[in-house]
């Protein structure tokens, strides 16, 4: 398949999704949703990929939803299709989490309201030490639960520090991450997609029941 908004290569088993926007820190267009709810529903059943690789071309993992291209955006469509865009955020989660191979997502900057919640929905955060979580959703007028977050934060960093998170917004680093459960490994910014693969490989070489 061919995508216009991410990069996809498989080897070895292992598959990067690389978001292609750095002049915006990957921020998020309708075009990058659709291409991240198909991509992760055809790996299901695509037997050359064993683990997945989820990161940001250049500064950024993900800076969330574009301000000029969606968000703006939804000021001006009617109740159907916001209906129908919610609906598209929340199949990206959904084929993440149904996906019965792991996702380590590489965080190499900044990961931002949509940005936080596609780290949350990998199953491993491996965080460069330049790497920042805010989820933003209540600061442009948004609920907390967007695309399941209110649901997937509480069970890594427990009820009430998710609770602090998604009503405040507050912007995070990486030794924070860690601190909290948020970030599994944080690592020399330079090292991260190295050792990203590492975890990769022995994901790959692990017995199936062991996952």
């Amino acid at each position: 398949m061919n995508y216009a908004s991410l990069i996809y290569e498989v080897a070895d088993g292992i598959a990067t999704v690389r978001l292609n926007d750095p002049d915006r820190l990957n921020a998020l267009t309708f075009e990058t949703y659709a291409e991240l709810e198909r991509l992760f529903a055809a790996m299901a059943s695509d037997s050359t990929v064993k683990v997945i690789v989820l990161t940001g071309t250049g500064k950024g993992f993900c800076s969330g939803g574009s301000v000029h291209e969606i968000i703006g955006k939804l000021i001006e469509m009617n109740p159907e299709e916001q209906q129908r865009f919610t609906r598209l955020t929340c199949d990206v989660v959904k084929n993440m989490r149904g996906l019965k191979k792991p996702i380590v997502a590489a965080v190499n900057g900044i990961a931002a309201g949509a940005g936080a919640v596609l780290a949350l929905a990998s199953d491993i955060r491996m965080l460069s030490d330049r790497a920042k979580f805010a989820f933003l959703f209540t600061r442009v007028g948004l609920s907390g639960a967007d695309m399941g977050a209110c649901y997937l934060l509480p069970r890594i960093v427990g009820h009430g520090r998710a609770t602090e998170l998604l009503f405040t917004g507050d912007v995070i680093d990486a030794a924070e991450c860690l601190r909290i459960g948020l970030g599994n490994r944080v690592l020399q910014h330079e090292k991260l997609m190295d050792e990203a693969y590492v975890f990769a490989r022995k994901l790959r070489d692990a017995p199936l029941e062991a996952l």
